[in-house]
């Protein structure tokens, strides 16, 4: 373990989460978040270029390696619970994702619960990708990735577009993912105490914001777990051995597996969700982002 991992895993451990079992308002909620993310996730941009621009009449911002043409896209969808996070927050993994794997990186400010409640992201970064396909050339490669509630997001696209017939993603890499919204996994109860980060509460709560209170919405229908798999390209899942979303990317990976679908976990030890956030100082962060690398390099060799 890195000094860099330990040290960020013992804050979130004794001032961040116990921050989230308190009656928070959202806007503390995101406060806290950013306060994070100033501390511990410095925004270095030695080696990119950032531009903001609209896609579809949605915001994004777009980063891109300097001096090298990119020669493939990615949409990467940022994580929040549904009602946090912004292409600022997530900067410290899409600058490293632009340098290390030498591609576009395209981050959508998509809409936020409870402002704009389920199904307004969705719908937002499906108009996003839809754009973005249509300015492509022809053969240029474009994937899908996401950390915990973009994660789900990115399957939602991808089923999606499958469903429609549309052109789906050339692969989908998910990170810390959450696929079951009904929060039936068992790692949430098992790793409740281990998960320095998270807890049922907060999920609870921004689920709340996100698709109204528990038997408002069909919370199995929006789970991309529950929903159609086959037909989705290759599959990328990242999580760590130790937080309450272990068993989301699990049990995902038996059924992509059993739709026929090609999938590879890859289960971390002993680092926070989400942990590629902290890449641009974090090793085990840019580590990760070399392992995403080595997949889609297989997935262009074959």
């Amino acid at each position: 373990m890195s000094v860099q991992n330990f040290l960020l895993k013992q804050y979130l451990r004794l001032h961040y989460k116990p921050r989230l079992n308190e009656q928070l308002t959202l806007q503390e909620a995101r406060a806290e978040q950013d306060r994070v993310i100033e501390r511990f996730l410095p925004l270095a941009s030695i080696g990119v270029d950032i531009e903001r621009t609209t896609l579809g009449g949605i915001e994004c911002e777009y980063v891109l390696p300097r001096h090298r043409r990119p020669q493939a896209r990615m949409l990467y969808l940022h994580g929040g619970m549904f009602s946090m996070g912004s292409p600022l927050s997530h900067r410290g993994i899409t600058q490293v994702l632009a340098k290390r794997l030498q591609l576009q990186v395209v981050v959508p400010q998509y809409r936020l619960a409870p402002e704009a409640p389920c199904p307004a992201a969705h719908d937002d970064v499906t108009t996003v990708y839809r754009a973005l396909r249509a300015e492509l050339e022809p053969g240029t490669p474009c994937y899908v990735a996401g950390d915990q509630a973009g994660a789900c997001l990115a399957f939602q696209l991808a089923q999606r577009q499958v469903e429609e017939r549309g052109p789906v993603p050339d692969a989908l890499i998910a990170i810390s993912g959450l696929y079951d919204l009904t929060l039936s996994g068992p790692s949430l109860e098992f790793n409740a105490e281990a998960d320095c980060f998270a807890t049922r509460l907060a999920f609870e709560r921004a689920l709340d914001l996100y698709l109204g209170p528990e038997g408002e919405t069909d919370r199995r229908a929006c789970s991309p777990l529950f929903g159609e798999l086959s037909g989705l390209p290759p599959v990328l899942l990242q999580v760590s051995d130790s937080e309450m979303l272990l068993d989301d990317s699990r049990r995902m990976a038996v059924a992509l597996e059993a739709a026929g679908v090609a999938v590879e976990l890859d289960i971390w030890k002993d680092v926070p969700s989400c942990w590629h956030l902290g890449a641009v100082a974090l090793p085990e962060g840019r580590e990760a982002i070399d392992r995403m690398a080595g997949f889609l390099k297989e997935l262009s060799v074959n």
